[in-house]
């Protein structure tokens, strides 16, 4: 019939007007982005057009813009653009949750587009433990930050950019000195009271250190993934502290040649420098101080000076009214009104001489050490990179120089970094791909032998001391060889060199479309030399008459320790994929893994250096008693084996198993081996019917939990610790003489192994309004039951005894995260946010039991590191309020209350201003209350000092060639105790302590009769009294929570039509700030990221960096 139709002329000429008239009444026509055919119109160089979706529904506020110039516009509530001077470019259109899509004008005016659902957010591909993973059918708890992230700070560091990026990924520093940053990673808490730290993989393999991954440059990184729950259980018995994935970038197929070059120069200024008080300030303090020390009851409710001299406090001297010189350093008596004539000069805040009566001429001026130390250094950063690809071959290659100073300015202080690498994928058959990484870094440590970091406690006396005489010396103000400008820039040196080479090949040889197998072999190298130096310096009288030496030339010193690691890792893996009737998706893998790590240090040094200015080892003394050396070697290995199976129902339910089985040369042969796994479930709600029908605007839904067992390879164990060691040092008389003896130094126990974590996991996933809103929340659970822990045996064991698994841990907490991306008009903005919490217990723990006032780490049924502390009650009011307390104390035992009784020495006497304790009476005489001393019941659980409540806000925005973006990170609680030393928490918040001390501006509300509501006690000049007002108090302790804009960038990317002109893709320009400001709960003025640190530690930083970013 067909044939029929077409066999009349006039039949075939109605058949082509209808099919012409059909054609043209149907025009524009609905076509997708790749599809270029539309309807052609008189070519007057305006388009029109609409844009809708699949549906056919208009998308309100896309971007349509002329490719590569900024003629751009949005669509109206209806869908249309209308563009001129457009008809003969190519059309960009872009909305959020939709594929960005370009389409070819070739002069026509109008177009209809469709655009296409972005899915790219569900089929995002996850990197996991050997392998990887679509997002939308994970079931584990896994993070992944992009490099774009990292990059997109002006840090060198790799853990610094990563910190606040991820739930539940702790990082904290306990300094901002480059190189010594003293990093602490962890993953959903503490897996351990031992030092259980996160297994980072660099490439698919183990990152030697820490330092290792610090010194990764940030540029060269595609990705990094954080195994948090069970998930890690594929890397078994070093996964307890989860795992740190790290992707480094490569070439991809099809990709041009691309060299990129981004370069940066950075002004590092103090942050928080610590409030110190100047001279005058100083010295009022001072005269208050002792009038403290120097009072007591007149019996009438008012007070009278006990003493009138003032017992030789450093040079707090004074002179009688007359003028009378009085020797240095000694007490003196003074008539009916006190004539203190320095601490009266002082208070003046002038220069001024003073010759004591031993001669000796001194000079006082105020000074603040701070100021003299840091200040304001310049960091450079530089990365080149290569990148693209030929027929067979995929390339990057990249080298980085990073030049980063702290804020020290007296003296050098930071670190250089060199770094390269070169990864390569070569097709050697259509089934067969070689892939070949390599890695070279070396980061160079400078830092001074002493003054930084807790080790120059001069830096914080009495601000009344000039650094340098008239002659340009080292001040000796006070007349010891007291400098700290002389201990930082001439005391000796600390240097260190971490130098580290990778070097790995991989197979893999594709079998079929379901099978493939990847065999690979990996080496590191990493060498770590120090050098250390003490050496003799000088600091002498303000006119010159004298010099004191500081470090005899017995004393000074050069030490060299070299460290070497080689590790290797052999791997063979096979994967299968298949899809059965088209819903049933089924993945394996089994594997094998071998790695062998070999160590091997020498330590050396010689004392008494003979000549100044040349440091090495043979420039010391020839004697052997000024020589020492030491060295060792030892190796320890793993063998693994690995599986995991993971099956889906039409992407809709998810189910997955992984097991690993290891054993190492650390443990008995009988006990080495264990095994690990864990099995996880998933559901996507939102791929059920009834959701899919009715709720259009839900994209993704997933509920999903894991369980399952890693494990714990303790790094303080010794590789051969299941061996008894025997000692002979010991000799004994035998038959008139002396003879060796043999003893047994150390026990042991077989049977103990791996620390066992198990954990559970329960999480949701989901995404919404066309993928513009997603989140995610965890619940978890992470017990240890088999804790390595030194059991306590009674003394008379003879010998120290074996670590056991005998403690228990447990922790729980939660994980939540959500993120919102639009685009309104030309702006295109995004926000994300996390928020995370962790609590541990000791539920059992077989070793001391420790019960004490102040930080206690381990003690069973409380959390690690736990705060017991004093109540305390305010202060006392009245001489009656105090006698009366010593009274309510006097019958108990040890009722001295830490040695405040009355007594002989007045000044030891609780008076008004100080802190009232409220220990605790017991009817029965109980020797564990009422003593008041570190070791009695009288203190409390406050709390612990871990950081609780751990949150992170990305925020972002693009308009036009515009971007901006900034970060913030805080903590919400944490608590620190602050004391008179480093061992009572740090920081030193008393004023006075050891007399000399400074004081800080922000300890100056104390306790007057006229401030009875200070926040600190009175002042006092003794140890004593000052440890019974601050030391494990719980007035001494502060909530360090605070927010923190960690980094604000704005930056601007050269016009294409710009660069079209000098073949260059991007030019962008951009300056970026670092810890920019921060609001917080630290009341006295350290910087609240200092989880424990002294009063001399370094003040973090702020950092002002200028940058560009250049693309061919």
């Amino acid at each position: 019939m067909k044939n029929e139709f077409f066999k009349f002329s006039s039949r075939r000429i109605l058949f082509s007007t209808v099919m012409a008239s059909a054609l043209l009444a149907g025009s524009p026509q609905a076509v997708f982005a790749e599809v270029n055919e539309v309807q052609t119109a008189m070519q007057t160089g305006t388009v029109k057009g609409q844009v809708v979706d699949a549906n056919g529904e208009p998308v309100i506020g896309a971007s349509v813009l002329v490719k590569g110039t900024t003629n751009g516009t949005i669509t109206d509530f209806d869908g249309n653009f209308t563009l001129n001077d457009a008809s003969k470019g190519t059309l960009v259109i872009s909305y959020i949750g939709y594929k960005t899509q370009e389409v070819a004008v070739n002069g026509k005016s109008v177009i209809k587009i469709i655009l296409k659902e972005d899915t790219e957010v569900l089929d995002e591909v996850v990197v996991v433990g050997y392998g990887t993973q679509k997002k939308a059918t994970l079931t584990g708890a896994v993070a992944s930050v992009g490099g774009d992230i990292l990059e997109s700070r002006p840090v060198s560091n790799t853990a610094i950019g990563l910190q606040g990026q991820v739930p539940g990924l702790t990082i904290t520093r306990n300094s901002a000195r480059p190189g010594n940053e003293d990093m602490k990673i962890q993953i959903r808490g503490a897996s351990s009271i031992n030092k259980v730290e996160p297994l980072i993989i660099i490439d698919g393999v183990p990152a030697i250190s820490n330092t290792e991954f610090s010194s990764l440059n940030p540029s060269d990184i595609e990705n990094v993934s954080v195994l948090k729950d069970a998930s890690a259980a594929i890397y078994g018995a070093r996964a307890a502290g989860g795992v740190i994935l790290v992707t480094t970038k490569k070439g991809k197929k099809g990709e041009k040649i691309k060299v990129n070059y981004n370069g940066m120069i950075t002004a590092n200024t103090p942050a928080n420098m610590i409030p110190l008080a100047n001279m005058r300030t100083w010295a009022n303090a001072m005269v208050d101080a002792t009038y403290q020390d120097y009072v007591k009851s007149d019996g009438n409710g008012g007070e009278v000076i006990t003493q009138r001299y003032w017992n030789g406090q450093w040079w707090f001297s004074t002179l009688e009214e007359n003028g009378k010189n009085a020797p240095f350093n000694a007490g003196y008596a003074v008539n009916g009104k006190e004539a203190y004539w320095l601490i009266d000069k002082m208070a003046e805040n002038q220069d001024f001489d003073w010759t004591a009566s031993d001669g000796v001429l001194h000079h006082f001026a105020d000074n603040n050490w701070l100021d003299l130390i840091y200040g304001t250094t310049l960091s450079t950063q530089h990365n080149l990179s290569v990148q693209g690809s030929s027929e067979r071959a995929r390339w990057m290659a990249s080298m980085g120089y990073a030049n980063d100073r702290s804020i020290i300015t007296a003296v050098r202080d930071g670190a250089k970094k060199y770094t390269a690498r070169l990864n390569v994928d070569f097709d050697l058959t259509n089934w067969l791909v070689l892939t070949t990484n390599m890695s070279y870094s070396n980061r160079y440590v400078e830092a001074p032998r002493d003054g930084v970091d807790g080790n120059n406690s001069g830096m914080y006396d009495c601000p009344a001391g000039p650094a340098y005489t008239p002659s340009g010396e080292y001040y000796d103000y006070y007349v010891s060889g007291r400098s700290p400008l002389a201990a930082m820039q001439a005391g000796g040196v600390a240097n260190q060199e971490f130098e580290t080479f990778r070097y790995s090949n991989t197979l893999k040889a594709t079998l079929s479309k379901d099978f493939d197998v990847t065999g690979s072999w990996a080496f590191a190298k990493n060498n770590n030399v120090q050098t250390e130096t003490k050496l003799t310096y000088y600091a002498g009288y303000w006119d010159g008459s004298n010099k004191n030496t500081i470090n005899q030339q017995k004393d000074t010193y050069v030490k060299e320790r070299i460290q070497r690691t080689f590790y290797e890792n052999y791997l063979l893996q096979l994967n299968y994929h298949h899809t059965f009737a088209e819903v049933h998706n089924v993945a394996a893998m089994i594997g094998a893994n071998a790695e062998r790590n070999t160590y091997k240090n020498v330590t050396a040094q010689r004392k008494g250096l003979l000549y100044d200015g040349l440091y090495d080892l043979n420039t010391g003394s020839s004697e052997a008693v000024n020589q020492t050396i030491t060295g060792g070697s030892n190796q320890n290995g793993y063998v693994s084996y690995i599986g995991r199976v993971n099956y889906d129902f039409a992407g809709k339910y998810l189910f997955e198993m992984l097991g690993r089985r290891d054993g190492t040369s650390k443990f008995h042969p009988d006990y080495r081996w264990s095994n690990f796994g864990t099995g996880s479930i998933g559901w996507r709600i939102s791929e059920e019917k009834f959701l899919k029908e009715n709720a259009l605007w839900l994209n993704n839904l997933k509920l999903r939990a894991s369980y399952g067992v890693t494990g714990g390879a303790v790094s303080s164990l010794g590789n051969y610790d299941y061996l008894a060691t025997m000692n002979t040092t010991g000799t004994y008389y035998f038959n008139s003489g002396l003879a060796s003896t043999a003893y047994l130094g150390s026990m042991t126990d077989y049977s103990r192994s791996w620390e066992k974590l198990h954990n559970l996991n329960i999480g949701v996933d989901f995404s919404l309004l066309d993928n513009r809103l997603s989140g995610s929340f965890d619940w978890y659970k992470k017990t240890n039951n088999s804790m390595l822990v030194a059991l306590t045996y009674p003394d008379v064991l003879g010998a120290t005894a074996p670590a056991t698994n005998d403690a228990k841990l447990r922790v729980k907490g939660w994980e939540a995260a959500l993120s919102w991306n639009d685009r309104k008009g030309d702006v295109e903005y995004w926000v994300t946010a996390s928020l995370a919490d962790a609590k541990s217990m000791v539920t059992e723990y077989s070793g001391t039991d420790v019960w004490q006032a102040g930080l206690v780490k381990v003690r069973e049924g409380y959390p690690l590191n736990s705060l017991f502390v004093y109540k305390t009650d305010g202060y006392f009011k009245s001489y009656e309020e105090v006698d009366a307390y010593y009274q309510q104390y006097a019958n108990c035992t040890g009722g001295n209350a830490l040695g405040l009784v009355p007594q002989s020495n007045e000044k030891l006497h609780l008076r008004p201003g100080d802190r009232k304790k409220v220990l605790i009476l017991d009817p029965n005489n109980d020797t564990t209350k009422g003593k008041g001393n570190t070791g009695s019941g009288d203190v409390y659980y406050y709390g612990d000092t871990d950081p609780h409540f751990m949150f992170g806000v990305n925020a972002g925005a693009k308009w036009k060639n515009f971007d901006f973006s900034m970060f913030i990170q805080g903590v919400g609680q944490r608590y620190l105790i602050r004391g008179l030393s480093d061992s009572n928490g740090g920081m030193n918040m008393c004023a006075f302590y050891r007399n000399y001390n400074n004081i800080l501006d922000t300890q100056l509300d104390t306790w007057t009769w006229d401030n009875q509501d200070a926040e600190y006690a009175r002042l006092s000049l003794e140890n004593n009294k000052n440890n019974w007002n601050v030391n494990n108090n719980d007035a001494s302790i502060q909530n360090a929570w605070y927010a923190r804009m960690k980094n604000i960038t704005v930056g601007y990317t050269l016009p294409k039509s710009l660069l079209n002109k000098w073949n260059i893709e991007k030019i962008r320009v951009y300056f970026s700030g670092d810890n920019v400001c921060e609001i917080t709960g630290v009341k006295d003025g350290y910087d609240p990221e200092k989880s424990a640190a002294s009063r001399t530690s370094l003040p973090f930083n702020r950092s002002w960096t200028l940058g560009l970013d250049v693309t061919f």
